[in-house]
């Protein structure tokens, strides 16, 4: 679930402090991953079930 979030925020992230490094906006984005209401990580963690369940379905 967290690499979902990593990669909606990353680009926005990026955009806005375009000095930083990956490793720094990873670094960020994990800490805000950790403050993130309940609901947005359910909502990623949904996310990614339905992701590995399409995954699972393609690929037997």
């Amino acid at each position: 679930a967290f690499i979902l979030y990593r990669q909606h925020h990353h680009p926005k992230l990026k955009e806005a402090h375009p000095n930083l490094s990956n490793n720094e906006i990873s670094v960020i984005l994990g800490k805000q991953w950790k403050a993130e209401s309940e609901d947005i990580r359910v909502e990623f963690r949904a996310l990614a079930d339905e992701l590995k369940r399409k995954h699972a379905e393609a690929h037997p």
